[in-house]
């Protein structure tokens, strides 16, 4: 393994990473066209031994939620009952802390993007002391996880991330301990080695879509997010690095929402043999596209409405039941709570997505999401048979 300088130099000398291995993989795919009689025979497979093969998760991704009703019912049912056996309704808050919004990217999709005059969005980077405020109002609610969050601001290096981590760490101790995630731009292997020493708890990085042509059209610029190759070897660097709890995830609607669902199975397949005694625990990122006031691109042809959605998350599910999903409220709480039945998901309450946006009131958003106030929202949980655990860790899992 090589890491230079601040290049991105990064060579390892093991199978090709999975950027090599992508269209091989979408060959693969175009060239095969599962037939609805296989279905039934797929899920009482899995029904009996609780497998689902990655090309038997293309078969499922194709069944249509309204044309094959019962298959659809049917999947949704067994991966809700997969998931109770494993977390007995379980699942597990968080809260995202956004850093700063000064970005230097171009996402079309995006309100951080450089370009918008800051429409429904104010330029904000908290200080230390602003940091702190934020973190023991959140703590102070009851949240023991915090998911810090940025934009590839060129104001922020990898020594103030450290910083903030173990100034999130310090005052979670003060509340009886928690964990500190981590959801930014894609470092070298050093910056990862030294996130972990400075206490980082897990990190999750979207990859948007695996469609690199696509891609490249919805990142325009010569910047770091432009970089495909870069991005998605991330997650191999996170690996070599120590980092033993990762999460990965596309934006759904930005390309053909099934092909990037198939991408990402075959991404975590690739991550979990290359990495077996590295990688513990696989968290689900699940975000869809939704309109961003100043965002260019506000709606596509590929966003898949709420059933295709749960069909979705459903099928890797089964492909994957002790993978976490990261329910975020970009969706109305009736939907959020249909992605957790049967427990096993990671849980986002009272998210603002703006730095500040908790004790010292700044406005504007990175997307627009409903606010799940956990003092209204207890109850709802209970009635649903859903049962947060607050101070959680990945020692429940493993």
């Amino acid at each position: 393994m090589q890491c230079a300088g601040n290049s991105k130099t990064f060579v390892i000398q093991r199978n090709p990473l999975f950027s090599g291995l992508i269209k091989n993989i979408e060959r693969e795919v175009l060239s095969f066209v599962p037939k609805s009689s296989m279905i039934d025979d797929i899920l009482e497979s899995v029904e009996a031994n609780g497998k689902l093969s990655l090309k038997q998760t293309w078969s499922l991704l194709n069944v249509g939620p309204n044309r094959d009703s019962d298959l659809f019912s049917k999947i949704l049912e067994i991966s809700r009952k997969t998931k109770a056996r494993i977390f007995h309704g379980k699942i597990y808050p968080i809260v995202p802390l956004y850093v700063s919004s000064f970005c230097q990217e171009h996402c079309t999709y995006c309100n951080y993007r450089a370009e918008n005059k800051n429409i429904k969005i104010e330029r904000v980077r908290l200080s230390d002391e602003e940091l702190a405020i934020e973190v023991e109002f959140l703590a102070k609610k009851g949240f023991r996880v915090i998911e810090l969050v940025y934009s590839t601001d060129p104001s922020i290096g990898i020594v103030d991330v450290s910083e903030h981590i173990k100034i999130t760490h310090n005052i979670l101790s003060d509340f009886g301990g928690g964990m500190v995630a981590l959801n930014a731009r894609p470092y070298l292997v050093e910056d990862y080695k030294r996130l972990k020493q400075s206490g980082l708890d897990f990190i999750v990085l979207w990859q948007e879509t695996y469609d690199e042509k696509r891609y490249k059209e919805l990142h325009p610029g010569n910047t770091e997010k432009s970089d495909f190759k870069y991005r998605i070897d991330a997650f191999d660097r996170m690996a070599h690095a120590g980092i033993e709890n990762i999460g990965l995830g596309v934006l759904s609607g930005l390309s053909d929402w099934r092909k990037d669902w198939y991408m990402l199975m075959n991404h975590v397949n690739y991550l979990l043999q290359q990495y077996k005694s590295e990688i513990k625990t696989v968290i689900l990122g699940i975000p869809r596209l939704k309109p961003a006031a100043g965002a260019l691109l506000k709606k596509t042809s590929f966003i898949p409405n709420d059933k295709e959605f749960l069909l979705a998350i459903s099928v890797f599910n089964l492909y994957l039941p002790t993978a976490l999903p990261f329910v975020n409220t970009r969706e109305s709480w009736d939907l959020c709570l249909n992605i957790a039945k049967g427990g096993g998901t990671i849980f986002t309450f009272d998210c603002k997505t703006i730095p500040g946006g908790y004790a010292l009131e700044h406005l504007g958003y990175q997307f627009p999401t409903y606010d799940f106030d956990l003092g209204k929202y207890l109850g709802k949980l209970n009635r649903n048979r859903l049962k947060p655990v607050f101070n959680w860790n990945f020692r429940n899992f493993n």
